[in-house]
């Protein structure tokens, strides 16, 4: 099936007064801003900024282009061929990047970036800010975690300030997109501005990012989106369905397996938009059902002395991203093999109950969700 590069070449050619902006261009400009920007694209405001053709010869141009575009374990290695291609067409060449920031916080334990991109005055949107997802580090996937205790994270708070900022720069009516936990920065971002912004805002792109408590969606400040919001999950989720969801969303064909189905590059394209399917698998509502249940049945500091526990375990191996772990895979096991071993008893224990609790979890969910004959475990 066809993917973000078959999309350019059917509808490079058409700049965005020809064919509306939408989601798939929304899920690009979320996948080229994994690559790393840093000095290319201005920090401040501006709709000069640079364009996308000028961007990519400026990466192709830097002496570290190379270490630039590695994406890291989790993210697709195609992400800079999808940037060149996109910046050479007529459809994203003349689009004006800036607003580039890119922090890594190990002390609050965050990480944020973000770019705003400009598509034209009269273009609807004409302007498009765009939050990264969960990239390759360790700290990023910290403050993942933190969601699921957390009443917010700091990443949460720096998008909320980031839109306001863009909105005051840039005029006329904008987009807000995210992949991942960029999705959800979209959303919390683009419920807690202030209403004036949000009558701004014509679409608000969540390409499989992790919800919310539910009790959010029922929130003054979300009714008022949520006809603006564009929520897409690949048939079988996992770390979109984390936590609670609103019922307005697309299941999208992928050709990937399992996790791997995260990757946009996997979501099946047609003409101007994703392949829709009837709705998510089996297998995605078991592992959703099955993690948020144990989640709930946690009391928040159980699950906070778990996340804590599992991550100070990662940090004895010394390394700062996932690529850094798989390089040096046995070090990095036989690290936190010896700091799990090393742990309080009343440690070790209480993770093993945690985990306990997630298997129990996991079998009382099988045959809610049918999943029983599928794994055999019941004719």
């Amino acid at each position: 099936m066809s993917n973000f590069l078959d999309y350019i070449d059917w509808r490079g050619d058409l700049d965005f007064n020809s064919s509306p902006f939408n989601e798939v261009d929304s899920a690009i400009l979320c996948q080229i801003t994994y690559l790393d920007f840093e000095d290319l694209i201005p920090s401040s405001f501006t709709k000069d900024g640079i364009i996308l053709k000028d961007l990519a010869q400026k990466l192709s141009d830097a002496p570290d282009s190379q270490k630039r575009c590695d994406t890291g374990a989790l993210i697709n290695q195609g992400t800079a061929e999808l940037f060149y291609k996109a910046a050479r067409s007529k459809r994203f060449e003349n689009v004006s990047a800036s607003g580039f920031i890119n922090k890594i916080d190990p002390l609050n334990e965050e990480q944020f970036a973000a770019s705003s991109f400009f598509l034209g005055k009269k273009t609807e949107p004409s302007s498009c800010i765009v939050f990264r997802g969960t990239d390759d580090t360790i700290i990023g996937w910290k403050e993942d975690f933190n969601l699921g205790y957390m009443e917010s994270v700091p990443a949460q708070h720096d998008a909320l300030t980031y839109l306001e900022n863009a909105a005051a720069f840039f005029h006329g009516p904008l987009s807000v997109a995210g992949h991942s936990k960029g999705g959800n920065l979209a959303l919390y971002s683009s419920a807690n501005v202030p209403e004036k912004i949000q009558k701004r805002i014509i679409s608000i792109y969540n390409n499989d990012g992790p919800g919310f408590k539910e009790y959010f969606f029922k929130t003054e400040r979300y009714l008022r989106i949520r006809e603006k919001v564009i929520s897409c999950f690949p048939s079988l989720s996992i770390i979109g369905m984390l936590f609670t969801h609103d019922s307005n969303y697309f299941a999208i064909e992928s050709d990937a397996k399992g996790l791997y189905q995260h990757d946009l590059f996997s979501w099946h394209v047609k003409g101007n938009a994703f392949v829709k399917e009837e709705g998510t698998t089996e297998q995605s509502k078991f592992i959703a059902s099955t993690v948020n249940g144990w989640i709930e049945a946690l009391p928040v500091e159980q699950r906070e002395n778990f996340i804590e526990t599992i991550f100070s375990i990662l940090n004895s191996t010394q390394a700062k991203t996932n690529s850094q772990l798989s390089r040096n895979a046995f070090e990095s096991a036989t690290s936190m093999i010896k700091t799990y071993t090393s742990l309080p008893n009343e440690t070790r224990t209480a993770v093993s109950k945690t985990l306990h609790l997630l298997f129990e979890n996991a079998l009382s969910n099988i045959e809610e969700v049918g999943l029983n004959k599928a794994l055999g475990l019941k004719k």
